[in-house]
């Protein structure tokens, strides 16, 4: 079956029960997932047997699961091929770019910005944490404070950051780095740190209302075109460096004027 998710079960869905109904809803909302699952892993994230799950994809009118899978897979490929001539191929995305870039740098409030310069010259401890896509980032940001004489630490592995959870205080720092704002392990981890300490948060997440904003003593916003391709994210990283960097220069000024005083 080669035809569109949508299409192919456009006519079979008004057969489906109550608990079929509920599978079909989790597809459409997370067919990026279901994509790359067994019928273990999917049976099993919605405590359900795998012939239970094998019966639902006949009653969509597939083969089998494979037939469901392969349809998810052309779907979701048509949707990437899609999307990006919007963002890439119209010759302008250049502009785009820099216009994102330079929207992030804009916004910033100078009272916020001199309110963390102010907080990094009392030389606070500096946990960097991030979520898979801007892991990198937080290695350069590591590099950065450390290389300013701060005790900066961004632990590489979920070991490292389980090791933080009751090592973090109250006049330390956490700088977390999440486009989403909304990563799962992330915001479970600052919730348990918050449980015994309430060290100062520093975000920097894209313009919306989300959870990691909603957490943080000072969120910064960066404005960037998102592009996933082949279940792989190449929304730019650009801005949120531009913000950190930003701050770090902010604060490398201020330490020159204080020392010619």
């Amino acid at each position: 079956m080669n035809k569109d998710f949508f299409e192919a079960t456009e006519k079979t869905i008004r057969n489906l029960n109550q608990t079929e109904r509920k599978l079909f809803d989790y597809v459409l909302k997370n067919m990026h997932e279901v994509k790359n699952m067994s019928i273990q892993k999917f049976a099993s994230t919605q405590f359900l047997s795998t012939t239970t799950i094998f019966r639902f994809t006949q009653k969509l009118g597939f083969a089998g699961y494979s037939d469901f899978i392969n349809c998810l897979l052309i779907t979701a490929y048509n949707q990437q091929q899609e999307a990006m001539p919007q963002m890439i191929s119209k010759g302008d995305y250049s502009k785009n770019y820099l216009e994102n870039a330079m929207e992030s740098i804009r916004v910033m409030s100078s009272n916020r910005m001199n309110e963390v310069v102010e907080l990094l010259h009392e030389k606070p401890r500096i946990y960097i944490l991030t979520d898979d896509h801007t892991h990198t980032i937080g290695q350069y940001c590591e590099r950065l404070f450390i290389g300013l004489g701060f005790h900066a630490y961004f632990p590489e592995t979920a070991y490292q950051r389980q090791n933080l959870v009751n090592r973090i205080r109250n006049q330390d720092m956490i700088i977390a780095l999440s486009y989403s704002g909304a990563d799962e392990v992330l915001i479970n981890f600052i919730q348990r740190v918050f449980l015994t300490a309430k060290p100062h948060l520093l975000s920097i997440t894209r313009a919306d209302n989300n959870p990691l904003e909603n957490l943080s003593d000072h969120n910064f916003y960066v404005f960037t075109d998102e592009i996933n391709l082949n279940s792989m994210n190449l929304t730019s990283g650009v801005p949120m460096l531009m913000i950190v960097e930003l701050l770090v220069y902010e604060y490398m000024a201020t330490c020159k004027v204080g020392s010619q005083r």
